[in-house]
């Protein structure tokens, strides 16, 4: 039975993106969704725009990422990232080769960062430890059909990355660079009055 989730009846922060991508650019996040990834071949899949989840592939089209365990590794039941067919551009931030990196906050994630598509044999080693932190991502908006720049804070827990949950997310809708919150402001506001 498959468990669908929407994020509509969750808050939606919309945030203008002031320096680097123009005044029109649009931070759109889901800042509380608060999805629990069950340890299981199929995990979670999530569509990152439309914010619906669920458990198998077909109950949620366009997905982004699905964050599974996978059975054939050693030890079995390793956190995994799937990033669906190639055509939707979905990938996810790695220090070099395949090893998906763990980020903490100011990470720029854009054009400029390195990202891998492997699923089964991507190294999530940096998950599976046990940590809250930002996994840098990228995928094609399909509301916009251009590339489009977030990140997803994940809680992993150890030994093998589960229990898990997605705490939240947010992408930059205009294709520009996102950074993950905490870091140095974006801008630096001055307020004349006294």
């Amino acid at each position: 039975m498959a468990i669908e989730q929407d994020w509509r009846p969750r808050a939606l922060c919309w945030g203008l993106l002031l320096a680097g991508a123009g005044a029109d650019a649009t931070v759109m996040c889901v800042p509380a969704a608060n999805l629990n990834v069950p340890a299981t071949s199929e995990g979670l899949y999530v569509n990152l725009v439309t914010g619906v989840s669920g458990t198998t592939e077909a109950s949620v089209p366009g997905f982004d990422i699905d964050i599974y365990a996978a059975v054939s590794t050693n030890p079995s039941g390793q956190m995994r990232f799937y990033w669906g067919p190639a055509a939707t551009g979905g990938a996810g931030v790695v220090s070099s080769g395949d090893s998906y990196l763990a980020l903490g906050p100011g990470a720029v994630i854009g054009p400029g960062s390195t990202f891998s598509r492997a699923a089964f044999t991507g190294d999530t080693s940096a998950w599976q430890v046990g940590t809250t932190a930002y996994l840098g991502v990228r995928f094609l908006n399909e509301s916009g059909a251009s590339t489009t720049y977030g990140w997803i804070q994940l809680s992993t827990s150890a030994p093998l990355g589960f229990p898990a949950t997605i705490v939240g997310w947010c992408h930059e809708d205009s294709g520009a660079a996102i950074t993950t919150p905490g870091g140095p402001p974006d801008a630096v506001f001055a307020n004349g009055f006294e």
